[in-house]
């Protein structure tokens, strides 16, 4: 059985289309999704990581109304688990994870355990097989480490390439199909 650590924000929360609505209405700026196309997109916008985080916790703190990436996440993520054991592995701020555990609720999402960590960086170090993931942070740490990384395609990830290690998807229903061959 495989160790799957499955990201919140990005994979299965659509936190940053969220954040754009809180930021038009803060600031009157009109941000289209696309035009994230890097990591740290808020740096353009003259903005601290701080100023960021805050609207981010906004947005949780409206977990309620926070969209999900896809329809049917539940009966995907349980395709997923089919294959073995599935973590939600976070690096999200400590003061909204009752938000997140209440959105996994409300979406019904299965996994095994909630895991928060410090930073994103951390977790090609962590005790997983794959990563089904949207940060192109942990891209080289999955490579060194000989880990699979089923990249979530976003505009902030579309830099990096296809190898051995790196599988982009478009939704969650790929993964099972990239599982099923690694069983083989």
């Amino acid at each position: 059985m495989l160790k799957i650590a499955l990201d919140l924000d990005g994979v299965l929360a659509d936190t940053m289309k969220l954040w754009i609505r809180l930021w038009r209405r803060r600031t009157g700026q009109i941000i289209e999704f696309e035009d994230l196309d890097e990591w740290d997109f808020w740096k353009r916008l003259g903005i601290s990581e701080r100023e960021f985080m805050d609207v981010m916790n906004d947005a949780w703190r409206l977990w309620k109304i926070m969209p999900p990436t896809e329809d049917s996440l539940s009966e995907k993520v349980k395709e997923i688990k089919k294959f073995g054991k599935v973590d939600i592995v976070t690096a999200r701020p400590r003061v909204t994870e009752r938000y997140a555990l209440n959105w996994l609720k409300l979406h019904k999402i299965p996994y095994d355990e909630y895991i928060w960590i410090r930073s994103c960086r951390e977790k090609p170090s962590l005790n997983y097989d794959v990563y089904i993931d949207d940060s192109p942070l942990i891209v080289d740490g999955c490579m060194r480490r000989g880990k699979l990384l089923i990249l979530y395609d976003r505009p902030w990830n579309r830099q990096i390439q296809e190898n051995i290690h790196v599988k982009r998807i478009k939704s969650l229903n790929q993964v099972s199909e990239i599982l099923g061959r690694l069983e083989r």
